[in-house]
């Protein structure tokens, strides 16, 4: 008796710890009952410094969060999905050409560079990165799936469990169709530069919930407009390279505090954060 009892609440103990992932992780949702905005880490990192689409950086980015981290998806020429925001691999890795004509062992000696030079880090897998977040409770992360199609990036998302904890930037109407359809508990975020876009993508998205990704030179009718509709409001500070912010930190705040923002993408997440606790 005494030997099943220690091998019942041993499978209990293993039990208990295999849930505890599931049953920490905080869902997008549940951020977002926060007081706005949620900071997203553009490209994950938290200075333009640092290396962009870096697995190594967005563990830092963590660390001094909270901040969702935004990450572009690209694939090489086995179709395998990596972190990358070009089509060519010259201006953030050791490398030349496009990433389409890299098959994996290519893609593998690349190094990945920042304003210092070559790091001794990869370009890093898809599958390795939400790996990471699978086990990482507090990651929210939004996808740029640039031509990657929605099926292929939100398949592994599902296989995961990170459905809850992903935005997905859409910015074609095609593109967000085959989002909706490719994952029903994932945040399908789309563009809205007017108000006839805002009820296009209501009648896609049905009774679902939907964030309007909004230019930040929009008039501000359209985010309260957007927002009076229920969808979750996505802008940004970057600049024309994106690589920067078109505006300061202390304007930045000041945008978030002026508009009805849920969540706001830069390139200086610590700065923001700074700003925003100032003069809340």
């Amino acid at each position: 008796m005494k030997r099943r009892n220690v091998i019942f609440n041993g499978v209990v103990a293993i039990t208990a710890l295999s849930v505890v992932p599931t049953a920490m992780a905080q869902s997008l949702q549940a951020v977002l009952t926060t007081p706005p905005p949620l900071i997203c880490a553009h490209r994950g990192w938290t200075d333009p410094s640092e290396t962009e689409n870096s697995l190594s950086q967005m563990r830092r980015t963590r660390q001094v969060g909270p901040f969702m981290m935004e990450i572009d998806l690209a694939k090489d020429a086995s179709g395998r999905i990596v972190l990358l925001h070009d089509q060519n691999v010259d201006r953030t890795t050791t490398g030349h050409g496009p990433l389409a004509a890299l098959n994996p062992a290519d893609v593998h000696k690349l190094l990945l560079k920042n304003a210092s030079g070559p790091t001794q880090e990869q370009i890093p897998a898809y599958d390795a990165v939400l790996d990471w977040a699978g086990r990482t409770p507090d990651v929210l992360l939004m996808l740029d799936i640039k031509d990657v199609p929605p099926a292929d990036a939100l398949k592994p998302v599902r296989r995961q469990h990170l459905s809850d904890r992903v935005v997905v930037l859409t910015f074609q109407e095609k593109q967000a169709r085959e989002a909706f359809k490719a994952d029903p508990d994932a945040l399908i975020s789309v563009l809205v530069t007017t108000p006839d876009d805002l009820a296009t993508y209501r009648q896609i998205a049905g009774h679902r919930r939907f964030a309007a990704y909004i230019p930040k030179t929009s008039k501000p009718s359209l985010f309260r407009i957007a927002h009076q509709a229920g969808a979750i409001i996505i802008t940004d500070l970057l600049g024309p390279t994106a690589v920067t912010d078109i505006m300061s930190p202390e304007e930045g705040a000041q945008h978030a505090r002026s508009l009805p923002i849920d969540i706001l993408v830069t390139n200086t997440p610590l700065q923001l954060q700074a700003a925003l606790r100032k003069h809340p």
